[in-house]
């Protein structure tokens, strides 16, 4: 990835003579129409990966399952971790913490702009986009649609872990959980927030931001699959869903920005 930014000339964050277009938002390489085509086609690999070899999935989930066998010679056993209040609390702060660091900078920049007399429409811009997409990807597209209608069945919850229910490998629809099932992951989709609220961050700091913030992007995510409650195609494809519906965004946002933009004389 980040070759691929170097090759394209790319930034996370614009130069800094843009400070000076108060119609144009902040959202780099996000917009990038070349991002959104690598997003879609990686999406759609991992989705076909997966259908094609769905013991990985299986392979993955097991290397944090607790097997046992029960008094009646069934299969039994746990995900560790589930049951680890550690994890429980580590779980609540990773989801948190998108929501804290979204909002916590959104205040900063408020209080910021209003003492130096600065537009609010370059970062107004941003935040419209953040919000529309955690409506449209985690809200919409993952839990009202994916979640209630592919009906995969959890890794806690199948035969091969001790549960109920057959597993299901992606690309199939016809699965047995009733709702809130496990395909794909809902945490997952959301934890992108953490690096996308770097738009809004002084440019100086994007950067640092960034590669700070990446790897609790990425623990949250990966937390879903070692408790058992996601397989990791589950994590994967949650994770870059909102990352392709938020580029596509911050795309047409630019572009109608743009052209609100007016004609020097």
């Amino acid at each position: 990835m980040m070759i691929w930014l170097q090759n394209t000339k790319v930034t996370l964050a614009p130069s800094p003579s843009a400070d000076n277009n108060e119609t144009t938002a902040s959202f780099g390489v996000y917009s990038n129409p070349s991002l959104i085509a690598i997003t879609a086609l990686a999406l759609v690999f991992i989705y076909v990966f997966f259908a094609l070899f769905p013991q990985i999935d299986i392979a993955i989930s097991a290397v944090f399952y607790d097997a046992a066998t029960c008094s009646d010679a069934t299969l039994c056993g746990i995900f560790p971790a589930a049951a680890d209040t550690k994890f429980a609390v580590l779980r609540a702060v990773f989801y948190a913490m998108p929501f804290m660091v979204l909002f916590g900078i959104i205040a900063f920049n408020v209080a910021d702009q209003v003492k130096q007399k600065r537009s609010l429409w370059r970062d107004a811009q941003v935040v419209s986009a953040l919000t529309t997409c955690l409506i449209v990807g985690p809200g919409l597209l993952v839990n009202l649609f994916l979640k209630e209608y592919v009906l995969r069945s959890r890794p806690r919850d199948v035969t091969l872990f001790g549960g109920d229910f057959p597993f299901v490998p992606v690309g199939q629809w016809s699965g047995m959980c009733s709702s809130n099932c496990s395909f794909v992951s809902g945490e997952a989709s959301i934890a992108p927030l953490l690096i996308l609220s770097v738009l809004l961050f002084p440019q100086a700091l994007q950067r640092s931001a960034f590669f700070i913030l990446l790897p609790a992007s990425l623990v949250m995510a990966f937390l879903r699959v070692v408790v058992g409650a996601h397989y990791i195609s589950d994590v994967l494809l949650g994770y870059g869903s909102t990352i392709l519906v938020f580029s596509i965004l911050a795309y047409i946002i630019s572009k109608l920005a743009a052209r609100a933009q007016p004609v020097a004389v």
